[in-house]
């Protein structure tokens, strides 16, 4: 139950948000539109830049010390992937969206055992999802601007009302 759930609303996230950035960087549209072999490298920076899962919580099996704080066994810890996936010290200007970029060490799908067991399945549904919609409405619309789900967990918006054209609309 929980891999269909989290699978489910994690990819179906992820493109949505995906769809939503790709909106509001059409010249970076445009270029993938054109170069479709440079999907897959998008689709890490999609989920790079707007992280389905931003957090979950995880339980110290052991005393550590990281960074100078002494956690001991027991403590819960929260593990904020999103935020993460923003620092600097990893990413250059990790607050700009940049399909261009390959970010290879990005934490979307968590790291070592919590690595996402369907990491693999959500990159291939987004990248034949961003190239079926690429190929077919390359300037489809964003109708407003889509909210955000208010979630401690996730990243997701409430709904992405597209318009679908296949053609520059006049």
């Amino acid at each position: 139950f929980v891999l269909i759930v989290a699978g489910n609303d994690t990819t179906t996230n992820l493109i949505a948000n995906g769809a939503v950035l790709l909106a509001l960087h059409p010249d970076q549209r445009r270029e993938l539109a054109a170069e479709p072999s440079r999907i897959p490298a998008a689709v890490e920076e999609m989920v790079r830049f707007e992280s389905p899962a931003q957090a979950l919580p995880r339980i110290a099996r052991r005393d550590v010390e990281l960074h100078g704080v002494k956690v001991p066994a027991g403590a819960e810890l929260k593990l904020l992937w999103g935020a993460a996936n923003r620092d600097e010290r990893e990413f250059d200007a990790p607050d700009r969206f940049d399909v261009r970029r390959d970010p290879k060490r990005h934490l979307a799908f968590g790291f070592g055992v919590h690595f996402c067991l369907g990491a693999s399945l959500a990159r291939l549904e987004a990248r034949v999802a961003f190239e079926e919609l690429l190929a077919r409405f390359p300037h489809y619309e964003v109708q407003g601007r889509p909210g955000w789900l208010t979630s401690v967990w996730a990243r997701a918006h409430d709904a992405v009302p597209i318009r679908l054209a296949s053609s520059r609309p006049a």
